[in-house]
């Protein structure tokens, strides 16, 4: 229903889009290890725009900015600790980020940048992609009503859509990260058969994944 064939990654957008993916996933990870602490950080953001009476909130905010840090901080360390507990590692960096956010804005909402380790991934993952020679490897993706077939000259790989945990979108990217931290990212240029704006809730019909 859906064919890719893979080409070059060289288009510069690439890298920024990336990054906001893999910060998307981040995200995700974060609001589901710590929905309680996002519940809150949300709704304080959102009456941080309503406008009249921010300069008399600001106060509040840095506490809870402070709050935050502290909570992030509290579940960052078990996580660094061996084994490693990449889920933690994750909340607790988006917790601190959440409260750098409320901290240093001071009750104005901004649209807050890259974690640094969201660009280093970002980095690796294209650095791969863009090492190989995609005309020579001949890499088609197919999905189907059976499952993903990856193939690559005589080499073949099924992935059950059961496998895929998390489906992303930018403009020109879709990003499907499935068993062992896997990740499938493919371009939009690369589909060469089926509808565009029907890839991604084909995806999302097919598993349990939600944006």
């Amino acid at each position: 229903m859906f064919l890719f064939q893979i080409s070059s990654y060289d288009d510069p957008a690439l890298d920024g889009e990336t990054e906001e993916l893999l910060r998307q996933r981040l995200e995700t990870h974060s609001r589901q290890t710590l929905p309680g602490i996002w519940k809150a950080t949300d709704k304080l953001n959102d009456y941080a725009e309503q406008g009249p009476g921010r300069k008399k909130r600001q106060g509040r905010y840095r506490i809870y900015g402070v709050v935050l840090l502290v909570l992030g901080v509290f579940v960052l360390v078990p996580g660094l600790a061996e084994p490693r507990a990449p889920i933690l590692i994750a909340a607790g960096i988006a917790a601190i980020f959440a409260g750098l956010l409320n901290f240093l804005l001071g009750g104005k909402r901004k649209a807050g940048g890259v974690p640094t380790s969201c660009k280093n991934e970002a980095k690796k993952l294209l650095a791969g992609r863009r090492a190989i020679d995609w005309r020579k490897s001949a890499t088609k993706i197919d999905f189907d009503e059976t499952g993903i077939t990856v193939t690559s000259g005589e080499s073949q790989e099924t992935i059950p859509y059961a496998q895929i945990a998390e489906v992303f979108e930018s403009e020109h990217l879709w990003l499907l990260m499935y068993h062992d931290e896997r990740a499938l990212l493919l371009q939009k240029k690369d589909l060469v058969s089926g509808d565009a704006a029907r890839f991604t809730s084909y995806i999302l019909q097919k598993t349990a994944s939600k944006l």
